[in-house]
């Protein structure tokens, strides 16, 4: 390790039975020390022994304010333990530790060396026998790292020491994990030059991220810069989400090497071993890794913004983020570097072969790549269905407004995969889209969605009921009639009573919390808590059943947008006699055209057709059964979407990052993409109780001057988000679009000056740690306010906290002077009272919890949602809806940024395919297989 700096006044003198001598260094978890160990007889007064001869250590020491953190120390722990199962012998071997004490500590072998970020930033990059050296090395450590079934996730030349007899890595990756409140502006955010773009974008981690690092590092030592530069945070990230790396000019093996280390797709990276072959055997089978040749795109000149004029740029004034890389030369799976040489020649016994056949558009891996899983069973591969019938064929984003494919066939089965389990399949205890929209299939509500694309799904339809709810004249009663002949799929029929009942189980909170609370805040129930406590409902007054088809409920107050409420999954009906509590989500009992055959949490669901099921309007029964698959990692969903072997995911997540530029650069996939903007509001929440957000003009300057193009840029561009310039989302009914404010910088000033804050004012932004779309959309935000004079202090919570304790709780906000708050909000229902309420009413502001985080609180926004809770016709709701929008904005307490999006895909197979924007992605109640 580097040489020690002399101790502060604060650092402790002793550690167990160690003598501390210097300070090596320090990081958010813990700081570590040079120490000699204490013979018998020696003094532990501070100062070194004097013995050169005498051992010395490195001992990491947990920061005291963590030592009382429970999870700080399982961390260090774990930390601990990583380490202690990787040989030593690229490493720095473990000598001793306490982890439980009062003060956690770990005893690590010293190693004499420099970092490598010294070394070269100090005598220049590295080359020939000294640079191979180096790489082996290093691959060497991985292997061993990897072998002990760790991954480091925080490879990059300051992990990497070069010692006298090779080179170590250090620090195996968890401290950036325990920041709870890092500062980007002290520059404490990690090394995101040398993150993958899965780290990026919170996906699962494998070892492929240290070969991406380790990729990036290589280019480093042998040019003395990053691949994707080094200089703001969002363009950074940017560009390796995106852009090609800049190798430089590295010779080969390595430069090809290096050059497939940094593919955006991680299961197309060499593994540790491959690239210890390549850099082993002789340098003239450089040809070995070079894929089958593919035409290299020409590169595209940059536009003069990053992504073309738009709503949210700057009229002039300050010069605005710098532009992003022109769009990528290097394809996901695409061909090796270019420089003035030829490239090299092609072997015929390959043994990694990360290339797309440019002519068949088929992906090569040889056996040694990373196998893919199959969703599908041996000898029943989907087959590629038909794209020419009479209807809309595919086209991309053609099923945002149509019906893609339309069929009534019937028979196969649908193939689905997601990452994750459904978050609940119980209907009373999901909140998630993509298990509202799996709920469809096997239970009924009072009312739900017309399946259809775009706006013809965003009204609600008679379902259970015979239609829409019928209101008393105080708006405080709804009464639902159920269609007659409807089963349960055991053949009984069901009732008002089942209805009654299911609603009554939402009150339960301590067996459901998943769930939304809109019947618990809502119904006249008084302190009535669920049927478990309650078994013949005698207690329960918010709904009753005047007979065995009448569903009435009763409100506390007036609320116009009820029939919303009844068209979510908490209406389908529950016998009480099949009802297991907080193990119903295990098998619910059906009533709509599918049940449960199997269910293994986190693995896998079966449903097959429901005999008992009637037609209703609504769905279809066309596929004999349904299988979802679990428990994926991302980028292997989106291979097995792509590659044919699963026909959806509908989760709504949409396609990752490489998934989905490989779709964009395919015309065969393309077509099968629709790129939805979903009701999902980036956004940053001025606090009014702050200041200077307690004037109205220092909100008004933030306004103007924030760049929504860069921020746009930094949340992966057009693809991945829409700028939004004002609040209310496309999918709300009766929203429309409108730009208040203008970026504008004379408006700045001048709105500065009328604040009195002619030279600008300095405030905090929170965000939510592990978060890096928010960190990187912080970064645009801090850059742009910051040529206006407003400096920005990012600060991270931790996410699990963030509105609880944080950002939620106003007296922290306020106690901490916490000015501006990035948060994402979307609806519930797509209507302005199922949207505005929880966020910008001032009647809802909370003590924990919050989610009004500007505690904006204005007389017209509040009297604007009464009327929209008392409006008994539709077409005024629905006006009501701008007329919110436009209030809020006035206030300026609210400075909307961008509306996510993402890229769907539908599977070839797929019929009848047609993009909910309720459910973000394919209305699963009709589709089939081709």
């Amino acid at each position: 390790m580097p040489g020690s700096r002399p101790l502060r006044p604060d650092d402790p003198e002793r550690l167990g039975d160690y003598r501390l001598i210097g300070l090596l260094g320090e990081g958010g978890q813990g700081v570590v020390y040079l120490g000699e160990r204490l013979d018998d007889g020696d003094a532990s007064d501070g100062e070194s022994s004097g013995d050169a001869s005498r051992e010395r250590f490195a001992i990491k020491l947990l920061r005291t304010h963590l030592s009382g953190d429970e999870r700080a120390r399982r961390y260090f722990a774990r930390e601990l333990s990583a380490a202690q199962r990787i040989d030593p012998s690229f490493t720095a071997r473990i000598v001793e530790a306490d982890v439980e004490g009062r003060a956690p500590y770990i005893v690590s072998e010293y190693v004499e060396g420099r970092p490598l970020s010294d070394t070269v930033r100090e005598q220049g990059p590295l080359a020939g026998a000294e640079l191979h050296a180096l790489a082996v090395g290093t691959l060497r450590a991985l292997a061993a790292i990897h072998q002990a079934n760790v991954v480091h996730r925080d490879f990059k030349p300051s992990n990497v020491l070069l010692s006298a007899d090779r080179p170590r890595v250090i620090d195996f990756g968890i401290a950036r994990a325990l920041d709870s409140t890092m500062s980007m502006t002290s520059g404490v955010v990690g090394t995101p030059a040398y993150m993958a773009p899965e780290q990026l974008n919170g996906h699962r981690l494998t070892p492929a991220v240290d070969v991406f690092a380790w990729g990036a590092t290589m280019v480093f030592a042998a040019t003395g810069r990053s691949p994707f530069g080094q200089d703001s945070i969002p363009a950074m990230m940017n560009r390796i989400l995106t852009a090609d790396p800049d190798i430089g000019a590295i010779a080969s093996p390595l430069r090809e090497l290096v050059w497939y280390c940094l593919y955006k797709d991680p299961a197309h990276r060499p593994t540790v071993p491959q690239l210890l072959a390549g850099l082993e055997e002789n340098t003239s089978a450089a040809g070995t890794f070079a894929p089958t040749p593919t035409p290299q795109p020409a590169a595209l000149p940059a536009p003069a913004s990053p992504w073309g004029a738009g709503p949210g740029q700057w009229e002039g004034g300050w010069q605005s983020l710098p532009p992003a890389a022109p769009p990528p030369t290097q394809p996901p799976w695409g061909a090796p570097p270019h420089d003035t040489t030829p490239p090299p020649g092609v072997r015929k016994n390959r043994r990694w072969l990360p290339a797309v056949a440019a002519s068949a558009g088929v992906v090569l891996v040889a056996a040694a790549s990373v196998a893919i899983v199959q969703l599908t069973r041996k000898g029943d591969h989907p087959s590629p269905g038909p794209t020419g019938k009479a209807g809309v064929a595919a086209a991309a984003d053609a099923a945002l407004t149509k019906v893609v494919n339309p069929s009534t066939a019937k028979g196969g089965t649908l193939r689905l995969t997601q990452p994750s389990d459904f978050d609940s399949l119980d209907p009373g205890d999901m909140y998630l889209a993509g298990s509202w929209n799996i709920s469809r299939l096997y239970a009924r509500s009072l009312l739900t969605y017309r399946a259809g694309a775009g706006a013809a799904g965003l009204r609600p339809v008679p379902d259970l009921a015979n239609g829409p709810g019928q209101p008393s004249d105080d708006l405080k009663t709804w009464t639902y009639k159920l269609r007659s002949g409807v089963k349960f799929e055991d053949g009984t029929p069901v009732t008002a009573k089942d209805v009654r009942y299911a609603v009554a189980r939402t009150f339960a909170t301590d067996v459901f919390f998943l769930g939304p609370q809109y019947f618990r805040e809502m119904l006249d129930a008084g302190s009535y808590a669920g049927p478990y406590k309650d078994k013949n409902l005698d207690d329960f007054d918010g709904v009753t059943t005047p007979d065995d088809q009448t569903v009435v409920f009763h409100l506390k107050k007036p609320f116009a947008d009820f029939d919303y409420l009844a068209a979510l999954p908490q209406t389908a009906p529950v016998p009480g006699t099949k009802d297991t509590g907080a193990q119903y989500k295990n098998h619910p009992v059906s009533t709509g055209p599918y049940k449960f055959e199997s269910y293994s949490p986190g693995k896998s669901l079966s449903l097959v057709r429901d005999p008992a099921w009637g037609s209703d309007g609504i769905r279809t029964q066309l596929p004999d059964r349904i299988e979802v698959q679990f428990g994926l990692a991302a980028d292997a969903v989106d291979q097995q979407l792509l590659g044919g072997q699963a026909d959806l995911n509908p989760s709504g997540v949409g396609l990752a990052d490489a998934a989905r530029a490989k779709a964009f650069t395919d015309p065969s996939l393309k077509k099968n993409t629709d790129s939805l903007t979903s009701g999902y509001l980036r956004y940053i929440a001025l606090s009014t109780k702050v200041a200077p957000f307690d004037n109205v003009h220092c909100r008004r300057a933030v306004q103007y001057a924030v760049d929504r193009t860069a921020v746009q840029t930094a949340d992966g561009g057009p693809q991945g988000a829409e700028v939004a310039t004002n609040m209310a989302p496309p999918v709300l009914v009766g929203r429309q679009r409108f730009d208040q404010y203008p970026a504008s910088a004379d408006k700045v000033r001048e709105e500065l000056t009328a604040c009195g804050k002619p030279s600008g004012f300095t405030t905090t932004l929170a965000i939510r740690q592990g978060r890096p779309k928010d960190l990187a959309v912080a970064g645009a935000v801090q850059q742009s306010l910051g040529r206006a004079g407003i400096e920005v202090k990012v600060q991270q919570y931790d996410a699990a906290r963030f509105f609880t304790d944080y950002a939620g709780k106003p007296s922290y906000v306020h106690g901490h002077d916490i000015g501006m708050i990035l948060s994402v909000w979307g609806p519930d229902f797509p209507t302005a009272t199922g949207f505005f309420p929880l966020v910008v009413d001032g009647r809802q502001i909370l003590s924990s919890g919050n989610n009004n985080l500007a505690e904006l609180n204005d007389s017209t926004v509040n009297g604007l949602l009464d009327q929209a809770d008392q409006a008994r016709d539709q077409s005024t709701r629905e006006g009501l809806t701008a007329r919110i929008d436009q209030a809020v904005m006035a206030t300026a307490a609210i400075v909307p940024l961008v509306y996510d999006k993402v890229v769907l895909y539908r599977g070839t197979r797929l019929t009848n395919a047609a993009v909910s924007p309720v459910y973000v992605g394919y209305d699963l109640a009709t589709t089939g297989v081709g």
